[in-house]
């Protein structure tokens, strides 16, 4: 299948949740250069949603991010997590509660487990590596598997065979795709992402993040993306399967990759990045129970704290 035809296809379709406005209304200001962003405006608009400002109030105040005292507003929260954990947060939370009411064929809380996983590992490496582009590793890792909802929702019946094939081979789900459905979840994840009006760089890092090799130009956020998908397969997060023994044996060879690109991989022993990954997997882990939690609530008084400083 084309990539025109599938993208019509999925239009035709339909059943695919818009982006919220308030995701839409922080990627434009983020968008803008850091001198120009106005603060103030960022607090109104998590202000309006008071799940999110909940959430952010929670972060700010938990193990993971509380440094110095009790953080009681949304400025405050703004201020202690920085304006680009605020932008990721945001997805994070309203991403899973757009698809909670759509049937699909892969269990949410596995995948979001997953998609969050890979997006703090990704972080993680990006932060020990040097890796360009920062600022979009972390969204880039949540999304990096968005079109597996994609083909989940809108093919139902055919992704329930590349699941259980998957899991009866043990082999990525990726590997299945092609043959059933004529494209992988990387395509159709693509698509969505256009249609949602996502960055370019973004796309891209959806659509090669399984095959770098391919891009055209090269791009640290798609390499880094990559090693933290599969580590988080390797280790525990992935979607409910073991892989084959010989892709699960050890982390080498999602290491590996990065050294050509990194010069700072290089100076890991197997030892060194083995246990790197471990850890950050595992921070990954506790930062999904955060998220997922149902019911997420605050024991603070949300604030919007509007006075300009």
């Amino acid at each position: 299948m084309t990539y025109d035809i599938l993208t019509q296809r999925i239009k035709r379709l339909g059943n695919l949740p818009a982006m919220p406005s308030i995701l839409a209304r922080l990627c434009e200001t983020l968008s803008q250069k850091s001198n120009q962003i106005d603060i103030q405006h960022v607090v109104q608009e998590i202000s309006y949603d008071k799940s999110l400002a909940a959430q952010c109030l929670r972060l700010a105040n938990s193990a993971l991010f509380r440094q110095r005292g009790e953080v009681s507003s949304v400025r405050e929260a703004v201020f202690a997590l920085g304006l680009w954990r605020i932008r990721d947060l945001a997805f994070s939370s309203s991403l899973p509660l757009m698809f909670a009411n759509l049937k699909s064929t892969i269990g949410k809380e596995v995948f979001w487990r997953h998609a969050l996983g890979t997006a703090q590992v990704a972080q993680g490496l990006g932060h020990e590596l040097g890796a360009n582009g920062s600022e979009d590793i972390y969204l880039a890792g949540l999304l990096h598997d968005i079109g597996i909802l994609v083909n989940g929702v809108l093919f139902a019946g055919e992704f329930g065979d590349v699941l259980a094939e998957a899991m009866k081979r043990k082999v990525p789900i990726e590997d299945v795709e092609q043959n059933i459905l004529g494209f992988s979840h990387a395509e159709s994840g693509r698509i969505l992402a256009e249609l949602w009006r996502l960055p370019v760089e973004l796309a891209e890092v959806i659509e090669y993040h399984s095959r770098p090799q391919d891009q055209k130009s090269p791009n640290d956020v798609t390499l880094i993306v990559q090693a933290a998908d599969l580590a988080c397969q390797k280790l525990g997060l992935g979607y409910g399967y073991e892989l084959q023994s010989d892709e699960a044996a050890s982390l080498t060879r999602v290491w590996e990759p990065l050294c050509p690109r990194f010069p700072l991989a290089r100076a890991f022993s197997e030892v060194t990045y083995t246990q790197l990954m471990i850890h950050l997997v595992s921070e990954a882990d506790v930062l999904a129970n955060h998220v997922l939690t149902p019911n997420m609530t605050t024991d603070h008084d949300v604030h919007c704290d509007c006075r300009s400083h």
